[in-house]
């Protein structure tokens, strides 16, 4: 028999009905409940005293930075204040320095209007006084301003404009087949070696070399000389030089001259320019023309080549009448201060 907590008894193997038990339980569970909550808070309470009751530690900020795969900088919280502080005070000073450099001066900014522009070379804000004259040298009809310039100063500007001076020596001159007297320090002879030229046509090539054996006579060591053949290509007596007009190489000369062969066809500019890259006081030209003939432009290039000092002198070989066809070998001579001789061969037989 046990006894219930109304005071009734319950009989040995009477089973209890779960209402008559539910109160009982429910307030075992509250009772256990705020023993747990009292419980935490004092533990809570203890843990808050004992941290009050430890002394303050400073903590620090360690800044780490790979130097090498092996070494690392650790920076404090000084240490980055101490750099921020450094560079700040550099870019403060640097500006001071700018704005004192700067505004040193009260006076305001140059505006545009007073700038003085430089001007052009060669320009004039009044034309009174002035004269225009194609350009010297050029030959392309430029005009040049010359202030106030009579005939003898535009004379004197022309030579002046004729390129830098040349070394020279002891000139020389010479005359071929009648033509003009050439004065110079420096000779070129130009012989167009084409297969018109040869023995089989004119025998040109035969008769320039008689005329310049009897010529160099009056050429000595102190003069130089150069002599070129052309049709298609350039052939050189020597090197791509003047050389000193030596008995040697005079006899040179004539044995070149002997034994040069003539065929192909002809390039007027091409042997012209090569003769003018030596720049000589003096060129003599043995052609008898043909095709192709030199145009206005290349007149012009070879014009520009000789630069107002080497002077042209022409001697032109044909059979018959001078034909109007080769009407370019006088413009030549006569752009070029050079004379201009035409040479019947048929006279001659």
């Amino acid at each position: 028999m046990r006894s219930l907590t109304d005071g009734s008894f319950l009989q040995f193997g009477e089973q209890l009905s779960w209402r008559r038990l539910a109160p009982a339980w429910l307030l075992s569970l509250t009772l256990h409940l705020i023993a747990m909550l009292l419980g935490g808070l004092l533990w809570s309470g203890r843990a808050l005293i004992v941290t009050d009751a430890e002394p303050s530690r400073a903590a620090t900020i360690v800044v780490a930075r790979r130097m090498a795969p092996e070494q690392t900088q650790y920076l404090s919280e000084d240490d980055l204040s101490s750099a921020e502080t450094t560079a700040a005070a550099k870019a403060s000073a640097s500006a001071s320095t700018m704005s004192s450099q700067q505004f040193a001066s009260n006076e305001p900014p140059p505006t545009l209007s007073t700038i003085k522009l430089p001007e052009a070379p060669g320009f004039s804000a009044s034309r009174e006084g002035l004269v225009i004259v194609p350009q010297p040298g050029s030959g392309r009809g430029r005009p040049q301003i010359l202030p106030g310039q009579d005939d003898a100063a535009i004379r004197a500007d022309d030579a002046a404009q004729r390129g830098p001076s040349r070394a020279t020596g002891p000139t020389a001159q010479l005359s071929l087949f009648g033509s003009a007297e050439a004065t110079g320090w420096s000779f070129v002879f130009l012989i167009d070696r084409s297969q018109s030229m040869g023995g089989e046509g004119l025998g040109a090539i035969a008769a320039a070399a008689r005329e310049l054996e009897l010529a160099m006579t009056r050429l000595s060591d102190a003069q130089i000389f150069q002599v070129i053949a052309y049709n298609q290509k350039s052939l050189y007596l020597t090197k791509r030089e003047l050389i000193p007009a030596t008995a040697k190489n005079k006899q040179q000369m004539l044995e070149f001259l002997k034994n040069l062969a003539a065929f192909g066809a002809t390039e007027h500019e091409l042997g012209l320019l090569a003769a003018l890259r030596l720049e000589p006081d003096v060129l003599f030209l043995f052609t008898d023309g043909g095709d192709p003939f030199l145009k206005s432009g290349q007149l012009r290039t070879i014009r520009d080549a000789a630069a107002g000092h080497t002077s042209i002198h022409v001697l032109h070989f044909g059979a018959g009448p001078a034909s109007a066809e080769n009407d370019f070998l006088p413009r030549l001579a006569a752009e070029n201060r050079g004379s201009y001789v035409y040479l019947d061969v048929n006279s001659k037989r």
